[in-house]
């Protein structure tokens, strides 16, 4: 049996990946490429979810149970004894399989997943740390009261995300020639773009299979998260997307709260995130993508506005026209309900 196996990273385009896997079940099933469901269970198996999701949610009750495989042991036994999958590829993508990797419960699901297949192979996504820490405080940092700044010095202070380290890791425990890491760069990308280069690794054509392009796991505006970050008590914890979620049924999800920000990011604090990990880096791309040019994936963007006084007037100035948008497509929203539907209950 062989397993392509891709474990997250979280914000690195993992979302994308898991849709078009699910997407395109049954196309990939008739080229002997199986994806399990979220109890992993194959089609054919009693209770198989054609629908389900990928099986994130399996692997935690493992992580919870203390890393007991035995579950895992027994789905994967039942696999090596299906007659219809023998000579199959099998999937598996969940970002929390690089959770607890460093420690015994982590290496143990690998250990395992190493001991039933003939052949693995790793397929790793990063992207470059400001684009990281950016994306990962509109999804979780904001909620926590904290800045854009304070979340990313924070991060820099644990040398967070670490990329090397999962790399190597995976080197060890399925063989370095197993592991692939690739930057979420066009120029590091087979046909310069995610999913085909993800599905190639499955198909000889991934032309042939069904690709969703919209944007998945919207995120916030990032001056609406500043704003929101202000408020305290507003989330019960970091994964609380409720007011996400009623804003995008509300206002829809091409409305300017989801707006990506380009000039956000303050030019110098994103040259010290990555001058912070330059050394890491260089290492990374020398040992996994050497025939992608370093300064490619993590070099110097071009500058924006660099003065701080004329950046802070500039950020307040875009904040303050955000506020009185959403506040008039709200009012909008409002004067256009019935009255009996805008009476509390």
């Amino acid at each position: 049996m062989r397993l392509l196996l891709h474990p997250g990273h979280a914000k690195c385009g993992s979302t994308s990946i898991q849709r078009a896997i699910i997407r395109n079940r049954p196309g990939l099933a008739d080229n002997r490429v199986v994806v399990p469901d979220p109890h992993l269970r194959l089609p054919g198996d009693a209770g198989f979810d054609p629908h389900g999701e990928t099986p994130r949610e399996f692997f935690r009750q493992v992580m919870e149970n203390g890393g007991d495989t035995t579950s895992l042991r027994s789905r994967l036994a039942s696999w090596q004894e299906s007659p219809l999958w023998r000579d199959a590829t099998f999937v598996i993508s969940a970002e929390n399989l690089i959770n607890h990797l460093m420690g015994p419960i982590g290496e143990g699901i690998h250990r395992v997943l190493a001991e039933y297949f003939d052949d693995v192979q790793v397929i790793y996504y990063i992207r470059r740390q400001d684009d990281y820490l950016l994306s990962a405080w509109q999804q979780w940092g904001f909620k926590e009261g904290k800045s854009f700044a304070e979340y990313s010095q924070e991060a820099l202070r644990r040398a967070n995300p670490h990329y090397l380290a999962v790399g190597q890791a995976f080197g060890r425990l399925y063989g370095a020639a197993h592991v692939t890491v690739r930057p979420l760069q066009a120029e590091a990308l087979r046909g310069g773009e995610l999913l085909t280069d993800f599905f190639a690794h499955l198909v000889e054509d991934p032309s042939t299979l069904s690709f969703n392009q919209d944007r998945s796991n919207l995120s916030l505006n990032p001056f609406f998260c500043e704003i929101l970050a202000g408020y305290q008590g507003l989330f019960r914890d970091i994964h609380d997307d409720r007011l996400k979620q009623r804003l995008i049924r509300t206002l829809g999800a091409g409305n300017e709260l989801f707006q990506r920000e380009r000039d956000f990011m303050d030019p110098e604090m994103a040259r010290r995130i990555m001058a912070h990990h330059r050394e890491e880096n260089a290492r990374l791309q020398q040992q996994f993508f050497p025939h992608v040019p370093f300064e490619a994936v993590f070099g110097d963007r071009d500058a924006g506005e660099s003065d701080p006084a004329v950046r802070g007037r500039l950020s307040r100035d875009r904040a303050e026209q955000l506020q009185r948008r959403v506040i008039r497509d709200l009012l909008e929203l409002l004067q256009s309900m019935p009255e009996g539907a805008r009476s509390p209950a």
